[in-house]
């Protein structure tokens, strides 16, 4: 019974490819895409949340339980053998001498042949046996049962990456919105200190009479509404540091411990990729790999069933008396069994048919797992190239509406300017600020999730028995 073999058919190039770095440099820049940050904050705290988190250490203990699992499973399809021994005492009594006599010809008395060969007193006895089963892998169906263990594992190892790949991402988002929070908090405070200056200029000149009542109650509003934001901008501040914190396995640290800065600066340009390298880099979809192998595998396991087993079965005991007739001895033996199923054969085709309809679902889990990263990762690329573009026009039009207002500020205050040419200007600036700082924000975040799509965040290994290390010095 044979598998589909999946469609993995990919373009030569993403569209809206966003990369501009070197090719030959990609996989060192991608391992670890945050040191391209240059951030020493972002490498602490991932390498904490690495170490710390829960989700860490719960990804790790699934991986020792699947190292445990393959383990058992291969030492199964080895030879097997069981070592026994015992010891008896009995005793035997002696009640009547009714056998026949022996004359020795002289005066000495015969000797009776019921006490020779059924002496009273005790006898030990001691006995001690080995026996193996050894099945022979006459079809294979040996190979494919470690096949299938070895794959099934190699599925769990990309889990456990693809959870790490991810705690790295996350935290990386976290920090890069907590920025975005604390840039907003910085607009919203020098909002704040430009409306009370403004309304205090407004005050000012309704005590001297020449400004109208109405116009420092309107700025006092803009000073109240500035109030508001700035609460809120902290408020939400405050709920990113302490994602992070339990992010990094801080949960109950106060939140004064983790500073934030207002730094939004991007990256440089990110390394080269094709669709091809998602295969090879890409935790979620090397994990489908791996599982469609161990389907196929247990396919073989399944099918092989239903052929015939071959054992042989050596034995050796040793066993030995202590009597009136003492004696030791010992046997070896060598034997062999064939097993065919008969009666179990309907059972078996059964799960061979549930088998391959399980490789068939894991045939259509790949190919979903490849065109789901392809999707990601071309959205991402896009998304980065779209957010330069942007941040650029936004640029100049911050720029433009700041010299916008800080000209109508400076009409207003000689009395060139009404208050409400003012208070246009004003908010036209806070706008820009805003949404500039907005998307830088939201930029970086955008950088971070392409390093994700491509598979960012992890070293791929060819052999998943090197975590073997990993999981021995975590214990």
């Amino acid at each position: 019974m044979r598998l589909p073999a999946p469609n993995l058919a990919l373009p030569a190039q993403f569209e809206g490819d966003a990369s501009g770095g070197d090719a030959s440099g990609q996989p060192a820049a991608i391992d670890n895409w945050w040191a391209g940050f240059e951030d020493d904050q972002l490498t602490q705290l991932i390498t904490q949340a690495l170490s710390s988190s829960t989700d860490a250490r719960m990804a790790l203990a699934r991986l020792k339980e699947a190292r445990a699992v393959r383990l058992g499973a291969i030492r199964a399809t080895l030879p097997s053998g069981n070592l026994q021994g015992g010891a008896t005492r009995s005793y035997n009594k002696q009640l009547s001498s009714g056998g026949a006599t022996i004359s020795t010809g002289s005066d000495t008395p015969g000797y009776d042949l019921g006490s020779l060969f059924n002496p009273s007193g005790a006898m030990d006895s001691y006995n001690l046996s080995f026996n193996a089963s050894w099945e022979l892998d006459v079809f294979g169906r040996i190979g494919a049962t470690r096949d299938q263990a070895r794959s099934a594992f190699s599925a769990a190892v990309f889990d456990y990456e693809g959870t790490r790949v991810s705690l790295a991402a996350d935290m990386a988002t976290n920090l890069f919105a907590a920025r975005g929070y604390a840039a907003q908090l910085a607009n919203a405070q020098e909002s704040l200190r430009i409306a009370k200056e403004l309304a205090d200029v407004a005050r000012l000149g309704v005590e001297r009479g020449i400004t109208a009542g109405i116009d420092a109650a309107r700025l006092e509003t803009e000073e109240a509404n500035a109030e508001a934001e700035v609460a809120q901008f902290a408020n939400a501040l405050d709920t990113s540091k302490r994602a992070i914190l339990v992010l990094a396995g801080r949960p109950t640290d106060p939140l004064d411990s983790l500073s934030i800065s207002t730094d939004l600066t991007s990256p440089s340009a990110l390394p080269e990729s094709i669709p091809g390298i998602l295969l090879a880099r890409r935790p979620d979809v090397r994990s489908a790999e791996a599982q469609l192998a161990a389907a196929v595998a247990q396919v073989r396991v399944d099918r092989l069933a239903l052929f015939p087993r071959f054992d042989l079965q050596p034995g050796v005991s040793l066993s030995k008396s202590a009597s009136a007739v003492a004696g030791t001895s010992l046997v070896w033996s060598i034997g062999s069994a064939l097993a065919l199923p008969i009666l179990d054969r309907p059972r078996l085709l059964a799960q061979l048919r549930i088998s391959a309809a399980q490789g068939e679902q894991a045939v259509i889990s790949y190919e979903r797992a490849v065109q789901t990263a392809y999707q990601e990762a071309e959205r991402a690329l896009a998304q980065v190239a779209t957010d330069r573009k942007r941040l650029a026009a936004l640029g100049r039009a911050e720029e433009r509406s700041r010299f916008a207002f800080d000209a109508a500020s400076k009409g207003y205050r000689l009395g060139l300017t009404d208050l409400t040419a003012l208070l246009q200007a004003e908010r036209s600036w806070r706008a820009a600020r805003v949404a500039e700082t907005k998307l830088r924000a939201e930029a970086l975040q955008n950088v971070v999730a392409a390093y994700r799509s491509l598979g960012g965040g992890w070293a791929p290994v060819s052999d998943p028995d090197a975590y073997g290390m990993i999981l021995t010095s975590s214990r």
